[in-house]
């Protein structure tokens, strides 16, 4: 009788321990590669899980990763440096490090945030769809759509639709100026190419 209810506990706790990884769904995969790109080191395929603690590292500039949120947003890095710190169902905190972000972020609730930082400022979106360039010289952003709260030690300015803003130094004046065409033009090009309008 022991024998056989412990045998009907251990049988209980496998199934419910499978059914918990069968109903895990990760926060963001890896859909689309173009050239080579590496999570901590090591080469990654499409279908990669992308989760908090990693460093996900496109060598060549040209070369690209886009990477699909189970809640529909689309961020794609093109020769990109950039570490995962937070990344749940609620919350996304990158760190750029180097490259350019896509990002098509769709509208967030009250208490969801996705947050962007480099070395010279951060980025704060509630649904938008924008690309930040980190580089050696400055940081750059460019909105297509909706706002982006960018702030750093000099202070804090929302950036909107087909404006963009150069930081070289964090000390320096944040300030919101209106888009070169070319720049808007170039940045909605790389969405239609990510299946967005």
């Amino acid at each position: 009788m022991i024998f056989k209810n412990l045998l009907t506990s251990l049988f209980l706790l496998v199934s419910l321990s499978t059914g918990a990884q069968a109903g895990f769904m990760a926060v963001a995969n890896v859909s689309k590669i173009h050239g080579a790109a590496f999570i901590n080191k090591e080469q990654i395929k499409e279908g990669a899980e992308i989760a908090e603690g990693m460093e996900l590292t496109i060598p060549k500039k040209g070369d690209f990763v886009e990477v699909k949120f189970q809640n529909g947003h689309l961020v794609r890095f093109t020769g990109a440096n950039v570490k995962v710190e937070t990344l749940n169902p609620k919350n996304t905190l990158f760190n750029l490090l180097k490259g350019k972000m896509f990002s098509a972020i769709k509208p967030l609730t009250k208490d969801e945030t996705f947050h962007v930082k480099t070395k010279r400022a951060s980025f704060a979106v509630r649904g938008t769809q924008f690309l930040i360039e980190e580089t050696k010289k400055q940081v750059y952003l460019c909105v297509c759509e909706g706002i982006v709260a960018t702030k750093s030690v000099a202070g804090e300015v929302e950036v909107k639709k087909d404006e963009d803003l150069t930081l070289a130094n964090a000390k320096a004046e944040l300030k919101a100026t209106i888009a070169a065409k070319s720049m808007v033009d170039m940045t909605k090009k790389v969405f239609i190419e990510m299946g967005l309008k």
